[in-house]
């Protein structure tokens, strides 16, 4: 797909870190330290390690909040889990570790706001390529490229956008008598709002794993509409279990720390899988599912940010989301979404099917949708949020990809 790009910022970060090491700014015999608690710099102590690198001594950060959160954690796992603490790397306020000057350290540095770090550590005597050092920019000039000259979205031109993309799709389920429901924040905005949670930008749907399967298989691309994500193809270049339908006239620019992606705006085509009967037994069940994304993220970041390894796991996740029938199975829900556990009903939800409007269009809400938006959402969930909490959770720009 020619508005299809993604970019693994960890490897980016890793070849950050390779190209100081081939300057010999890193080396085994120089103490470095990590500017930053976060995702960023993290990566960097993984990728360190990766290359062979135990020169490590801690992490320093100007959120005196986080970093005495982040000793405390660390003080209640070596009690718990170490029989002695030499091996743990030490966490410090900027000012804590390098107030009395420290020519002996390296500094790496992966930030967005780097002007600003560099202007501290500059204050306490320190200098820019001799004691600290900028691993990685983020600044992507080719992705940026297919974005140039293009015109922003507004969210209302985005919600109609997806909303045209749903009737499409409701068309396909309807043409090929398969089952699907809105769901998440679609389905609360269709019982409370009759449309979208004013604050939302997003489109949800989920179809049981047949469905699912079938729905990929016969679905009718066109100039317009696409699809890609999990099952769409051999390859999938996210780990993510479910697809994305796409509006080709549209581009999106989505950070999610990890990577960045871009391609057309979508909404979420999620499978409902069965589930165990049993309470233990499901609880277990989203205990292995974690476990098998864990792995998936363990390898990415032991590859140092390689996206091709998550095509590799696609037939281990196809294999977990079919160990049940979804028709069989007195219990149903949704793997990979921020509810977890939360994100499971009995089957009964599903038994029926009510036609409600969403804005101007018809979509299909389970007969069970009480049950279901009181597990995600609790039991006030037709009550409106603080206004302070009246804000979406996505990190995307969306743009026109010429005419419409």
């Amino acid at each position: 797909m020619e508005t299809y790009r993604i970019k693994s910022l960890i490897g980016a970060i890793a070849e950050g870190i390779e190209q100081l090491v081939r300057q010999g700014v890193i080396y085994e015999e120089r103490k470095i330290i990590l500017h930053g608690l976060d995702r960023n710099s993290f990566a960097m102590r993984t990728i360190l390690s990766n290359l062979g690198y135990a020169n490590v001594e801690g992490y320093i950060s100007d959120d005196k909040a986080l970093v005495l959160q982040y000793k405390t954690e660390i003080k209640n796992f070596a009690c718990r889990f170490l029989n002695h603490k030499t091996d743990l790397i030490d966490i410090w306020t900027v000012e804590e570790r390098l107030k009395r000057y420290d020519q002996t350290v390296t500094i790496l540095i992966t930030s967005k706001c780097y002007e600003k770090e560099k202007a501290r550590l500059e204050e306490l005597g320190y200098k820019e390529n001799i004691h600290f050092y900028k691993v990685y920019d983020f600044k992507e000039n080719e992705l940026d490229k297919l974005l140039k000259n293009k015109t922003k979205m507004s969210l209302q031109e985005i919600k109609r956008t997806e909303k045209e993309i749903l009737k499409y799709v409701d068309m396909i389920c309807k043409k090929n008598s398969l089952r699907y429901w809105v769901c998440g924040g679609t389905l609360l905005g269709t019982i409370r709002h009759k449309g979208f949670i004013p604050w939302d930008d997003d489109i949800d749907i989920f179809l049981p794993w047949r469905d699912y399967l079938q729905f990929i298989h016969v679905f009718e691309e066109t100039e317009r509409f696409g699809m890609m994500g999990f099952g769409t193809s051999e390859v999938n270049d996210f780990p993510d279990p479910f697809a994305k339908v796409l509006d080709k006239r549209t581009v999106v620019n989505e950070d999610i720390g990890t990577v960045r992606k871009i391609n057309p705006l979508w909404i979420d085509v999620f499978p409902l899988i069965g589930l165990p009967d049993n309470e233990e037994e499901r609880a277990l069940f989203f205990a292995d599912y974690k476990e098998l994304n864990r792995g998936i993220w363990q390898e990415f970041y032991a590859l140092n940010g390689n996206t091709n390894i998550f095509s590799q796991w696609y037939g281990k996740q196809k294999e977990f989301l079919s160990r049940y029938d979804f028709d069989e199975s007195g219990y149903v829900g949704v793997l990979g979404t921020a509810y977890g556990e939360r994100d499971c009903t009995t089957r009964r939800v599903y038994n029926g099917t009510l036609r409600m409007p969403f804005e101007d269009i018809e979509v299909n809400v389970p007969v069970g949708f009480e049950e279901y938006l009181g597990n995600l959402y609790g039991s006030d969930w037709m009550v409106l949020p603080d206004e302070s909490k009246r804000r979406t959770h996505h990190n995307i720009s969306a743009y026109w990809n010429g005419k419409v």
